[in-house]
């Protein structure tokens, strides 16, 4: 019986220490009955090569851990790639310092929330001319969601600047600040958990670097 006990305090202690590590795929982390509101989930400076995040090298794009951040590069004209590290969320907020250091002002960069495939999530965009949107992925369509076209503002450090963005996903409400304030919220309820991660979309140039860190994401 001791031993029983022992064993199943390890066990337990172990799901403490990494939320993941005892979960099924479909359960979301931020829905474990012990844990408050506010209570950060997943933090990572990218200083530990083993987080989870891709490393890929090819003529399309590059991405990977660097000097205690994350490089997503796009080498074509008018493509996207992104980057997930393999979590499932509900109900959060997530935050990254990010920073274009390539590439022509128009290129996109920002979050993803709800992430089920490549085809099905949901992208929060701004770009180093001072544009912003929020777009849902939906089997493989773009759709801009409360909004017909990317929207100005002077709220978005603009050429090399380093700008916090943060996103909401709390029940259908999505929301995008950007150095501290909320620049878009709208409802939508075509998904309702899944992953989160970093994208970077290239216009007409191509050939754009973004880089990312102090990411975190948050229960809500």
């Amino acid at each position: 019986m001791k031993s029983k006990t022992l064993f199943l305090s390890v066990v337990f202690l172990l799901c403490a220490l990494s939320l993941s590590a005892c979960l099924p795929a479909w359960v979301s982390m931020d829905q474990l009955p012990w844990l408050k509101e506010g209570q950060v989930l997943f933090k990572d400076d990218f200083s530990d090569l083993t987080t989870g995040w891709e490393n890929v090298n090819n003529i399309y794009e590059l991405k990977g851990y660097s000097e205690n951040a994350y490089v997503i590069s796009v080498k074509n004209a008018d493509s996207r790639s992104w980057s997930v590290p393999g979590l499932r969320f509900k109900d959060v907020q997530v935050s990254v310092d990010a920073k274009r250091i390539s590439g022509e002002q128009d290129t996109n960069f920002g979050l993803i929330c709800r992430y089920q495939d490549p085809n099905n999530y949901y992208s929060y965009l701004i770009s180093s001319d001072g544009y912003y949107a929020l777009i849902r992925i939906s089997e493989g369509e773009e759709v801009l969601l409360g909004m017909e076209q990317f929207v100005y503002s002077d709220v978005i450090a603009q050429g090399d600047g380093l700008n916090k963005i943060s996103i909401s996903c709390i029940g259908d409400q999505l929301s995008l600040t950007v150095n501290g304030k909320t620049l878009h919220s709208v409802r939508d309820d075509s998904f309702s958990a899944g992953d989160v991660g970093l994208i970077v979309e290239t216009r007409e140039a191509g050939a754009a670097s973004v880089l990312f860190s102090n990411f975190s994401v948050t229960k809500q």
